[in-house]
């Protein structure tokens, strides 16, 4: 005897769902937004590591500040206040004394230092160059003076010397010169036999019309 399959009845304890074959969809509870320390605990998680380390000791040296100045508002509450708790524990009277120590020495005033003042200096006088002594000049002997012929200033003489091949212009003036003395200037000067003086000295026909030549003439 064969039976048909199950599927033709119904399964009692199945739940029966009108018009749809699949269990209707229930509205999801609303998603609870991160409190404060949950998102900052996100937030710290997500730095790296150099951050994640100033900020921890931001934190601790906050929390110590906080600490040392709850610590100096202890003593600055009214004796009342002090004394109404005497069962305290020996640990918070020890903190009382320690903040209390601490306060006083915050506001125990700082000596003040007297700054003495510095004694200036004299000025060093400035030391005067010493003149260095000069050396002392031998005095020169005293040449006689050269007398000039005819009394020219140049002092022109017949004592040897320098020969003369550029006589001044004033030359004439206290010698008898011959016609042709600024015309034939490619000698010295010299004396001629008759007395005058030539500018050809040393040449070929120095003289020629006045006798020859006697003796140049010198400077010195």
């Amino acid at each position: 005897m064969q039976y048909p399959p199950n599927n033709h009845y119904p399964d009692p304890n199945a739940q029966t769902y009108p018009n749809s074959q699949y269990p209707p969809s229930f509205p999801q509870p609303p998603q609870r937004k991160p409190l404060a320390h949950q998102r900052a605990w996100r937030w710290y998680r997500g730095r790296k590591r150099k951050t994640q380390a100033g900020l921890g000791c931001l934190t601790i040296i906050g929390a110590l500040i906080l600490c040392s100045l709850c610590a100096i508002a202890v003593p600055s509450a009214p004796n009342g206040t002090a004394n109404a708790s005497p069962t305290a524990t020996p640990t918070i009277s020890l903190n009382a004394q320690v903040a209390g120590s601490v306060a006083t020495a915050t506001q125990a005033p700082l000596p003040t230092a007297t700054s003495t003042p510095k004694p200036t200096p004299t000025p060093k006088p400035t030391p005067k160059p010493t003149p260095k002594p000069q050396p002392t000049q031998k005095p020169q002997p005293t040449q006689a003076p050269v007398t000039g012929v005819n009394g020219n200033p140049w002092g022109y003489n017949f004592s040897p010397g320098s020969l003369i091949y550029s006589p001044p212009s004033a030359f004439c003036t206290y010698f008898d010169c011959i016609k042709s003395f600024w015309t034939s200037t490619k000698g010295y000067v010299d004396e001629c036999n008759d007395g005058t003086y030539s500018h050809s000295g040393g040449r070929s026909g120095a003289c020629s019309d006045h006798g020859g030549e006697e003796r140049p003439l010198y400077s010195h």
